[in-house]
């Protein structure tokens, strides 16, 4: 069985009858998938794009179109008409929207590329050199999805001298993007001068990076279910959870914990040092462990109008005096008919409780374990300046027969 079948066969993935898509540039890799599954049982459909920042990039776009022509291939070619910003992200990019764009317009089954074992093991390095991150060592996956488009890289199993053999032993002609000649990048570096010393020292060093992947995803696979089983709270744009929960953890883990729970929120890849990186800060109060962003700002009071939504500290809020179905009623609360204004705790307000006595706010914040840092990200209502409603920590508790009802619901 060769390298392909035994790829397909291993993800339990099957062509035939499907309509596929080659991402392909007319380097020897792409061109060599091509020509693997021409005389599939399949519908193949090619699609170039042309980056256009070499002089020379139309050779790639005539060599493509008289290959497809010889072998009746449907040929697809974009160029990249706005190509002022020349970095390696815009580019991957432009070149994936127009891929995307082009499966899903042609309803195809499956997205192929052409990376193969060399660009997986020069993935693994490049991630490990500049982050170290292991969420981010498995990014080339065998098999995966983009907005909905299932993307097969069905070339790993092969390195980068097969495949070349494999199109001048059929004698076919391929291009050399000249600008992977040379060290002037970090990737290129990595493939001309590290890459060979690892295969002398080992042959197998595609293989292993392989399983290395493969083995990181699965870890990544295993902390995924583990941490998204464990449910945080969220408390005034903050996360919490009890500390309880992570008492068995060590430090590394709760680390890790808290970088994954960063991604999953607020998407963004951080490394926690000492309980905080840039903006993200955990902080124990009590029971719990909070994770927050930035440092909440006091918000003086303002006038708001029942049925009408405002925004404080980031969320948007609305009033009612009646339920709204399918909403996210997070309080209500019995007051008077009458104005109402938002804002921010002040220290020190008394809160009215039943036997018509007052407590002052901090000891409802610290019952409800709202840290000080977070209260001023609590949304506080009054009435009269009074306070008649704190989110997750105080309503109202006198009553007279001309109270009405207010319901306090979180719009996304």
């Amino acid at each position: 069985m060769d390298k392909l079948k035994q790829f397909l066969t291993d993800y339990n993935l099957d062509f035939k009858n499907k309509t596929i898509i080659v991402a392909c540039s007319a380097g020897p890799d792409s061109l060599a998938l091509v020509d693997m599954l021409k005389n599939w049982p399949l519908k193949l459909i090619v699609a170039h794009f042309d980056h256009q920042i070499r002089q020379d990039s139309y050779l790639e776009t005539e060599l493509l179109e008289q290959y497809c022509k010889q072998n009746d291939l449907p040929l697809y070619v974009k160029k990249w008409e706005n190509n002022q910003n020349k970095t390696e992200a815009a580019a991957r990019k432009a070149r994936y929207s127009f891929l995307l764009a082009l499966a899903k317009e042609k309803q195809a089954d499956y997205l192929l590329t052409a990376h193969h074992g060399d660009d997986y093991l020069e993935n693994i390095i490049l991630k490990l050199i500049r982050s170290g991150d292991p969420a981010e060592m498995s990014s080339l996956q065998a098999v995966g999805q983009m907005e909905g488009v299932k993307l097969v890289r069905p070339l790993l199993y092969y390195s980068k001298s097969e495949l070349t053999k494999y199109l001048l032993d059929k004698h076919l002609a391929f291009i050399t993007d000249e600008t992977n000649l040379t060290n002037e990048n970090l990737r290129n570096r990595i493939r001309h001068q590290l890459i060979p010393l690892l295969k002398e020292e080992n042959p197998a060093i595609l293989k292993n990076g392989r399983t290395f992947g493969q083995k990181m995803m699965a870890y990544q696979g295993v902390i995924q279910r583990t941490f998204s089983a464990i449910k945080l709270e969220q408390v005034a744009g903050s996360l919490r959870i009890k500390k309880s929960l992570l008492a068995s953890y060590t430090d590394a883990e709760k680390a890790l914990f808290w970088e994954w729970q960063i991604w999953q929120y607020y998407n963004e890849r951080v490394h926690l040092e000492k309980w905080q990186s840039g903006i993200f800060r955990i902080l124990e109060y009590q029971d719990y462990v909070y994770l927050f962003k930035g440092q909440p700002k006091f918000v003086e009071k303002s006038s708001i109008k029942l049925n009408q939504p405002f925004i404080f500290q980031g969320r948007k809020y609305v009033i009612t005096n009646q339920v709204l179905p399918q909403a996210n009623l997070i309080g209500s609360f019995l007051a008077q008919k009458g104005n109402l204004k938002v804002g921010s705790a002040i220290s020190g307000s008394k809160l009215p409780l039943k036997n018509g006595h007052h407590a002052k706010s901090k000891k409802f914040f610290a019952q409800a374990a709202i840290p000080n840092i977070l209260r001023p990200a609590i949304l506080c209502l009054y009435q009269n300046e009074t306070i008649v409603f704190i989110e997750d920590v105080y309503k109202n508790q006198k009553c007279a027969n001309d109270f009405i009802k207010y319901y306090v619901f979180l719009v996304n």
